[in-house]
């Protein structure tokens, strides 16, 4: 099983304990309080799960690679999963603190996910209120195997997920889980455009202090937005997610400073908002083509 250092939220420290472990990879949506963690095991091993704590929330388990047999128990009888084929979904509600038996191999994403964030995004986005997630074992689900893995970095590499990243992806998550499993229709229609002046306000504040890490609820509210309301719209004038926008200025205010032989490396990192010279570098050759330093002997002055 791969470890990181520390398990940053409560659910990760969770399932350490309960597959007796040290460490769980994890991050946390902050503004949208949803937890994620990733968990991998190839040796062959049984895992008996003694339930998560009683809680009003739900566990959805992404496979991302084909997994062994799980049986889960809980209030009202037994669920028995075969093999598991890599993009298949299940869902557990911890409110019946259910058990299971896990057979490895397997690589998941595991999202936590309360009722009351449930509600919350439900009354933001105005739709109808979620009961309850029910999920047929063995479903395939290629969105949420998508989100999953996007995530992944961020699972790994926790301090280089940016809080704009996470917002915009826990929105995209709440979304389809509240659709696909919840029976929440999505509202009819298109989302209109940003108004100018919310336009001219969000990009002001989304190219400037490009070493904070800023939250899609800070930009949202200057903008008299709900946050779901907010990077609909933004997407809908701009063609860019609030987030793919920021980092094209970063990317454009570090190109700047490369040109600059008097500004290292880690220095322009931090100055753009990235969290070390590495990220600096995985960022800019995916999206530039080339290493900063190459792209820096280029374009010198």
């Amino acid at each position: 099983m791969t470890a990181v250092a520390a398990s940053p939220n409560r659910f990760a420290r969770q399932l350490a304990r309960q597959y007796g472990l040290d460490e769980v990879e994890a991050s946390r949506a902050g503004t949208r309080a949803l937890d994620m963690a990733r968990m991998q095991y190839a040796q062959p091993h049984l895992f008996v799960l003694p339930p998560l704590p009683a809680d009003e929330a739900f566990v959805v388990s992404v496979e991302l690679s084909r997994a062994g047999s799980r049986r889960f128990f809980q209030q009202g009888g037994e669920t028995h999963l075969g093999l598991l084929e890599a993009g298949t979904v299940h869902i557990a509600d911890l409110a019946t603190r259910p058990s299971a038996y896990v057979c490895s191999p397997f690589h998941s994403v595991l999202f936590r996910i309360t009722r009351a964030a449930l509600d919350e995004f439900a009354q933001e986005s105005g739709v109808a209120a979620v009961g309850a997630l029910r999920c047929a074992p063995g479903t395939a689900d290629p969105v949420l195997t998508h989100l999953a893995a996007a995530l992944l970095p961020s699972l790994q590499r926790p301090t280089e997920a940016s809080a704009l990243f996470l917002d915009q992806m826990a929105l995209a998550l709440y979304a389809h889980v509240a659709h696909a499993y919840g029976g929440s229709a999505p509202r009819a229609g298109g989302t209109a455009g940003l108004a100018p002046w919310q336009e001219r306000r969000a990009r002001e504040l989304l190219g400037a202090d490009l070493a904070h890490d800023m939250s899609l609820a800070e930009i949202a509210t200057a903008c008299g937005l709900s946050r779901s309301h907010f990077g609909k719209a933004f997407k809908t004038t701009t063609g860019q997610t609030p987030h793919a926008w920021r980092t094209a200025q970063r990317i454009e205010a570090a190109q700047k400073l490369l040109r600059d032989d008097t500004a290292s490396l880690p220095e322009i990192a931090i100055a753009c908002g990235f969290a070390d010279q590495s990220h600096l570098t995985r960022v800019f050759g995916a999206r530039m083509g080339s290493s900063p330093a190459a792209w820096r002997r280029l374009h010198r002055h």
